[in-house]
């Protein structure tokens, strides 16, 4: 027996118990099908699939409908067929299958079925039962063993298993059933499998249950005339008073189908939740349908099927019945649970869930963020588009979720809606934003030409009450406007002194102050305009480092941009597109927060699959960082999203580092008795940071920011970005004093900074790259990665670069001009970039990157020489840093090599991608980095031990 593990995020509960022997059947929620497919890929369709359903009849398929399990993994042929679920009658799940795998062999036979057993509908053991090896002398020469199903025996406080058997011999053709007691573990019979009953002409598909003291068999049947041959067939049934029959046959047809060309197959039967009512349904496969038929008494159904309401193409396949607490642990196992059995309705109900990356919500469809922090959890209120694939806006109310980790959200009861608010003549619930003041809590909402309203709360989760029975704004307060939507998007922001603003408009961006009591406007309207301002909806007001941000929606479809001031009147200056469009969405709406001293952009797309769309947005979010200057690094909108999983800085070993940084280079300072990083400033869509860094520490362990040493846009005439890369060296001047060249990549050009301290200032000496050539006979690659080293030996100066090459040439004595006729070319096998050139003990130790540093396994490499211009002698074993999967360790490279001053102790300071969870972001994760240092030890003949990448 296999275990099928899964992580189930929600806690184990105790479950209704219920069984088909039972008259009476606990309250449930909603409905659970398992079902194999009838369309897509033939090597994928006999696999196992759940879909949920709120009403039996709409239908959705979890996991995207793809197997929940693969048949590989449960099952002796690959394939499984004719999955039946049943709730047991000791808090667990029973699921049987026909194993059969016919896309690889056929209809000729198949050997079995399966036994699966679970105890939260998540996590499935399994067994499997091979009649012919079993069972040689009964079933040696069966042909086909199909569409088992169990039912719980009362009497014997056994379950009961039972499925068509065809034989090969006398009777071929006949298809009989055959049942046996399943063993306590449910991984076996307890005996042979006996003949349970055996319909006139045989019958497929067998479906029992128990009402009012009778059992009915339901199956697929058929009608033979004297000569044997069949004329007519679909769904009968047979009734007995005993599980151990005798069964009586009635010979009529239950199906609505039966007297015409179109064929039936696959019943089954359960009862409707809390109802009365019991449905019949089969699998129309012909056609490819799944219809139903109702009753009430298991004799007389409905003559008009019913067809099932459905986003996938089930084959024979059964229901039970479901709680919520079910369905919300099948939601976050494998998501698609329709809404109305994860919305919380009573007012201490919750719903939680865990956010694995954009769209943070996936079980509905939300809009228009706002953000609020109270205490140490983040309060995210949204729209909520009504449903997916809407063909216009159409939101009825507004939802509240909160986190205390951009993780782990919960959802509570539907706290206002737009019905609320007896003055709205539009039904719309547009955007809308919640700030906290005086214990209490106001929600500013806003409608499709009512007005912006405001209602207020005890607690942010609600429920809110309209504060004025009016609007607080509406079109006659937009002047200069001339349409009707333009009283829209309120947006709140309380200064530091107390004061309170409300901004809001579509076209026209209008604000106001807001008396202390957030119910009233405090004097006059004004509107905000600026060179570059070009609004369209959205704004949003926050303070940083004294600075005052407007960040708004621009143009159509929209982007995202914003602008800078001094005071929050103005005057502001326009900054630039913060975000381009949204994924699937003609909108966006920016919301911004400081969340655990981290900035945080909320915004939606169109990105739930597959009913997304302009109308029917999901929100996001993405980490928002700031440059030295304050302005906003430009944001990509990702499906990794902001931080998931984001485990927080604590210095504790690595990152060593907070932030997102590469490319690192590490020195020892005489002149300060510090240690320095001077890496890579990462974080920027496509490498294009303009500035460097660097830290500084006395212990190797707390590192003290620095701040800026060197900025492209101020400090140089030649480049404005791609700042990439540097390397550094102290060198004592013949005066006595210490200076400092620092080399780096910019614009893909190599450039030289001088200074004499270890933190700067830095001034370009050249006012033009150092190198910005190609070497004679070099093909293709950047001139970019510079190295530094001094030769021990010699005294002399030597600078490495090179991407996809390795360049190597002596300096003069001013350090910042190459020295004629002495570069060359020692490229090694599997170099790509990143060299770092150290020596130890008589050998010279060449360092280097190979792979994209985008690709998880960009690595390190190394070889040595008895010079330090080669040439290069690569030993065995020389891959010595690469990722660790089992850590979430990936992209480890670009590294550089520190000495810890007067003692023969080595560390190798490197970048890998921001754990855990960059390497969901595809190539971007290639600039989404974080610093790394690690010890590095040698074997007694010099060579580099393999390092091992800590956490």
């Amino acid at each position: 027996m296999k275990k099928i593990l899964a992580l189930c995020l929600v806690a184990i509960m105790t479950f209704p118990v219920v069984a088909q022997t039972k008259e009476t059947t606990p309250e449930f929620d909603g409905y659970l099908f398992a079902y194999f497919e009838g369309k897509g890929r033939y090597s994928e369709q006999e696999q196992l699939r759940f879909a949920v359903s709120a009403d039996a009849v709409n239908w959705k398929a979890l996991n995207n409908n793809r197997p929940i399990i693969s048949s590989e993994e449960i099952s002796q042929t690959g394939g499984i067929r004719d999955p039946y679920l049943v709730r047991g009658e000791e808090d667990r799940f029973y699921m049987v299958a026909t194993d059969m795998f016919t896309r690889k062999d056929g209809w000729e036979t198949n050997p079995g079925i399966i036994l699966m057993k679970s105890d939260n509908l998540i996590d499935w053991s399994h067994s499997i039962i091979d009649l012919a090896k079993l069972y040689p002398k009964k079933f040696g020469k069966v042909k086909w063993v199909w569409a088992p199903q169990v039912i719980y025996d009362r009497k014997a406080g056994k379950y009961l298993v039972y499925f068509t058997v065809r034989l090969y011999g006398e009777k071929e053709g006949k298809l009989d059933f055959y049942s046996a007691y399943a063993n306590k573990d449910f991984t076996g019979f307890e005996d042979e499998p006996k003949l349970m009953f055996s319909p006139k002409y045989g019958g497929i598909d067998g479906d029992i249950i128990y009402k009012d003291g009778l059992y009915h068999f339901f199956y697929k049947g058929n009608t033979k005339d004297e000569n044997g041959k069949e004329f007519k067939n679909g769904i009968q049934k047979a009734t007995s008073k005993s599980l151990k029959g005798p069964w009586k046959e009635d010979f009529k047809y239950l199906d609505a189908y039966a007297d015409t060309p179109t064929v039936v197959e696959g019943s089954s039967v359960f009862k409707l939740n809390n109802s009365d009512e019991y449905i019949l349904m089969y699998d129309v496969y012909a056609d490819g349908r799944y219809e139903f038929q109702r009753s009430s008494d298991l004799f007389n159904f409905t003559q008009k099927p019913e067809s099932f309401k459905k986003n996938f193409h089930p084959r024979h396949g059964s229901i039970i019945g479901i709680t919520k607490e079910e369905a919300c642990r099948l939601q976050e196992k494998w998501g698609g649970v329709p809404t109305e059995l994860l919305q919380p309705v009573e007012k201490d109900d919750r719903y939680r869930f865990r956010s694995s990356g954009n769209p943070i919500i996936t079980h509905k469809f939300t809009c228009d963020p706002a953000t609020m922090v109270v205490g140490d959890t983040l309060w995210l209120f949204t729209g909520h588009d009504f449903k997916g694939g809407q063909s216009g806006y159409k939101l009825k109310d507004w939802c509240v979720f909160s986190t205390t980790d951009l993780v782990n959200w919960t959802e509570y009861p539907t706290p206002l809606q737009v019905t609320d608010f007896t003055w709205d003549k539009t039904g719309a619930a547009y955007a809308s934003h919640v700030v906290a003041r005086n214990g209490k809590y106001y929600w500013y909402i806003s409608t499709n030409g009512s007005g912006i309203g405001v209602a207020v709360a005890d607690r942010p989760e609600g429920p809110y009450k309209d504060a004025l029975g009016k609007p607080l704004l509406t079109n006659e307060d937009c002047f200069d406007a001339d349409h009707f939507w333009v009283c829209i998007d309120p947006a709140v922001f309380i200064d530091d002194d107390g004061q309170a603003w409300i901004f809001w408009g579509n076209k026209i961006c209008y604000y106001a102050r807001l008396k202390e009591n957030m119910l009233e406007i405090d004097g006059e309207i004004k509107t905000i305009d600026f060179p570059g301002f070009k609004f369209t909806e959205a704004p949003w007001v926050h303070k940083h480092n004294n600075k005052y941000y407007l960040t708004y929606a621009t143009e159509f479809p929209e982007k995202i941009a914003y602008a800078m001031a001094d005071h929050i009147e103005g005057p502001y200056e326009y900054k630039g597109i913060l975000t381009e469009i949204a994924g699937n969405s003609n909108t966006t709406h920016p919301a911004t927060v400081e969340f655990k001293d981290q900035w945080y952009f909320f915004y939606h797309n169109g990105g739930i699959n597959p009913d997304g769309g302009s109308y029917s947005r999901a929100v996001c979010a993405e980490y928002m960082q700031y440059n030295p200057d304050g302005t906003i690094r430009k944001i990509e909108m990702t499906t990794e999203g902001a931080d998931r999983d984001y485990i927080p800085f604590d210095n504790k070993n690595n990152p060593i580092l907070p932030g997102y940084h590469a490319d690192p280079e590490v020195m020892y300072s005489q002149k300060t008795g510090k240690y320095y990083i001077y890496p890579t400033s990462d974080g920027y869509h496509n490498w294009d940071g303009h500035y460097f860094k660097t830290y500084s520490s006395t212990d190797l362990k707390e590192w003290k920011d620095e701040g800026v040493i060197l900025d492209f846009p101020k400090d140089l005439t030649w480049a404005e970005k791609n700042a990439w890369a540097p390397c550094i060296i102290e060198r004592k001047m013949p005066n006595g004093k210490y200076k400092y060249f620092y080399y780096y990549s910019a614009a893909k050009k190599i450039g030289v900074a001088v200074a004499d301290e270890p933190i700067g200032p830095f001034v370009d000496p050249l006012g033009k790259p150092l190198i910005d050539y190609k070497l004679e006979g070099q093909r293709g690659g950047q001139q970019i990665d510079p190295d530094i080293f001094q030769d021990p030996a010699t005294g002399k100066y030597y600078l490495y670069w090179g991407c996809g090459y390795l360049a190597v040439a002596e300096l003069n004595d001013d350090m910042v001009s190459i020295k004629e006729n002495t570069t060359k070319m020692i490229t090694p096998p599997n170099y790509t970039e990143g060299t770092e050139v150290f020596y130890r003990n008589g050998i010279y130790y060449f360092l280097w990157s190979e792979n994209d540093t985008r690709s998880e396994d960009y690595r390190v490499r190394y070889a040595t020489a008895k010079s330090p211009t080669g040439p290069l002698e690569v030993p065995e074993k020389k891959l010595i840093l690469w990722k660790r999967p089992e850590k979430s360790i990936y992209g480890t490279g670009h590294n550089a090599v520190l000495k810890v001053n007067g003692k023969d102790e080595w560390y190798i300071v490197y970048h890998r991608f921001r754990r855990p969870n960059a390497i969901k972001m595809g190539w971007a994760a290639g600039y989404h980095r974080e610093v790394c240092m690690d010890k590095m030890e040698f074997e007694t003949d010099g060579k580099i031990k393999v390092i091992e990448p800590t956490l």
